[in-house]
């Protein structure tokens, strides 16, 4: 059976990811769409569709001359927290849409979730992640 680009290109995304230090790479898609022959809106859909937290990944991007986007695999060891992190995720996407935070405050508490508490036991990180919806909500609302 013949793979798709997208696949290759999940695939290629995904080897990179497991061969890294930290399960997180950093790439630019003007580069990757070069090696693979293709545009970058095509590097840009594989990237949006199937690696998002849904998928136990959160993507980080910037753009222009610079760019890059950032692709870490988030922590699935432990059930529970990853529920937490995923209701916290969800309610940061829902209040981002609501205009509430801006994309980048949503970007940045995304980040500080997964990058801060990394280390700390999973139920530790439920705990956690579940205080910090709380917090928001208390906050916010």
């Amino acid at each position: 059976m013949k793979k798709s680009l997208a696949d290759k290109i999940e695939e290629y995304l995904k080897v990179l990811i497991e061969r890294s230090e930290n399960r997180q790479i950093e790439i630019q898609r003007a580069e990757l769409a070069e090696t693979f022959c293709c545009v970058p809106s095509q590097v840009t859909y594989v990237i949006s569709t199937r690696f998002n937290e849904k998928s136990g990944y959160l993507t980080e991007s910037r753009r222009g001359g610079k760019g890059y986007v950032k692709i870490t695999r988030l922590d699935n060891d432990d059930p529970l927290a990853q529920m937490s992190r995923n209701n916290l995720f969800d309610f940061l996407d829902r209040i981002k849409d609501e205009q509430i935070i801006s994309r980048r405050e949503n970007e940045m508490l995304k980040h500080l979730a997964v990058y801060a508490f990394k280390e700390w036991p999973s139920e530790e990180r439920s705990r956690i992640f579940k205080a910090i919806e709380e917090a928001l909500k208390d906050y916010l609302m």
